[in-house]
């Protein structure tokens, strides 16, 4: 446990569910204005949230429930105990506010209440825990004392979900990663498509409920696709043609409202839409930052961030299919695909500009998290907007980070990585006392 310190944020942790402490003429491009929020068209001026470190979870060796293996989720709940999500172990460990054990929920099997390859939850607003799976392509309910309550499998013959993007608090899940299966698992005559789940141009964005109902929720704008020439791998049974790949394409970007309401980052510029349940557009929060053009140095540095991240990772072993179990691949051909993906990067194109914006995540108050993005190698600034177009206020690079989960009360999880290798989990608290305003 780490005793409580009070400090402002100078290293790579992650953000918060905000209280922020403006800078009053401190390191950055000026004090907060007055009312502690601005236009969003306002010049930047730098936030410095001071907070607590609360406690620390997981260890190299010790009792089976704070030995993570790969954790895939953290959900806080109302009362700020911690759900962790292990999907190594295939199970959820729980952790009251200060760090102590309550519970573990499921085990490892394939039966009622067991999971398989759990990926994400999110807790129900009558206190159940939604888990997907994706290897049971489906939904487990467990009841707020971690009994097995019930389970929602989806169809995949009919479209499936390939992941989750985000909740809605009636359970349903939003994602752009679907897939289809046809044939038969005997034959091996499966084909899987991951995007939409028919015709449907651009990016799809669909809600699933956990009756497999399926809507269309908005089609977001899809970037040209790349040109030049991708690479091949092939080995055995196995053979690979690995499209070609163009760097600084905007992403998707996306992450929900506590009132159904999505936000959505589809493009190069510094844009995020509302969008609605019923999938129109409402508000549009704009701040004037340029996206930052691609130099031959830009060019440069990227690839050689990419290639020294693939010389970091292990030679794939099995093949992931949506809604299949792995398939083991051999040894040569894992190192072949490994080469090939080296020679994908080496040819790799690039946009004209690097997009404004890298990720976004949403608070406990609804406010928005907006990571720009950085030049390669290098940490991104992150701004605080609200949904009524307010800006208010930067956190530079070395400040807090947007966290892996929202708590109440301040309270901020992250994933982190032990120095001797093994996960853990840490948890902060923002200082109280400092709550900034929501205009609520």
């Amino acid at each position: 446990m780490i005793h409580p310190t009070w400090r402002h944020s100078r290293h790579p942790l992650s953000g918060a569910s905000l209280c922020l402490l403006a800078a009053c003429g401190s390191d950055g491009e000026g004090g907060a204005p007055a009312g502690g929020s601005a236009a969003m068209n306002s010049p930047d001026f730098t936030i410095t949230p001071a907070y607590e470190s609360r406690w620390i979870a997981g260890a190299l060796d010790g009792e089976d429930w704070e030995v993570f293996g790969s954790i895939s989720d953290l959900v806080f709940s109302a009362a700020g105990d911690l759900f962790i999500l292990d999907e190594q172990a295939a199970h959820v460990v729980v952790l009251d506010r200060d760090g102590a054990h309550l519970r573990t929920i499921s085990r490892q099997g394939e039966g009622p209440g067991e999971l398989t390859q759990p990926a994400s939850m999110f807790l129900l607003a009558d206190g159940r825990l939604a888990v997907f799976d994706g290897a049971r392509n489906g939904i487990q309910f467990f009841s707020p004392e971690g009994e097995y309550a019930e389970s929602a499998p989806f169809d995949p013959t009919q479209g499936a979900p390939a992941g989750v993007g985000a909740w809605l608090s009636d359970g349903s899940i939003i994602t752009d990663r679907e897939f289809v299966v046809s044939g038969t698992a005997e034959t091996m005559s499966v084909s899987s498509s991951v995007g939409g789940t028919g015709d449907e141009a651009g990016r799809p964005i669909a809600r699933y409920w956990p009756d497999g109902t399926r809507k269309l929720l908005y089609t977001a704008w899809e970037p040209p696709p790349p040109t030049g020439d991708g690479a091949e791998a092939g080995g055995g049974s196995f053979s690979f043609n690995l499209s070609p790949v163009r760097a600084f394409d905007p992403g998707l970007h996306y992450a929900a409202l506590s009132d159904g309401r999505l936000a959505v980052v589809d493009s190069a510029g510094y844009r995020i839409k509302l969008i609605g349940e019923d999938g129109t557009v409402g508000e549009v929060l704009e701040r004037p930052l340029s996206p930052t053009p691609v130099t031959n140095a830009v060019r440069d540095a990227e690839r050689e961030r990419r290639l020294a991240e693939l010389e970091r990772s292990r030679n794939p072993s099995t093949l992931s299919i949506a809604g299949r179990p792995d398939i083991r691949m051999p040894d040569d051909f894992a190192s072949q695909l490994r080469e090939a993906l080296r020679a994908r990067v080496e040819r790799m194109t690039f946009a004209e500009a690097i997009p404004a914006i890298e990720a976004l995540a949403v608070d406990a108050d609804d406010r928005l998290w907006v990571a720009r993005t950085p030049l390669p190698n290098e940490e991104g600034a992150i701004d605080i907007v609200t949904t009524d177009a307010r800006y208010l206020g930067t956190i530079q690079p070395g400040g807090l980070r947007i966290p892996d989960a929202f708590g109440p009360d301040g309270l901020m999880a992250y994933v982190d990585t032990h120095d001797l290798g093994y996960p853990i989990v840490r948890v902060v608290q923002l200082a109280p006392g400092t709550q900034m305003e929501t205009g609520s």
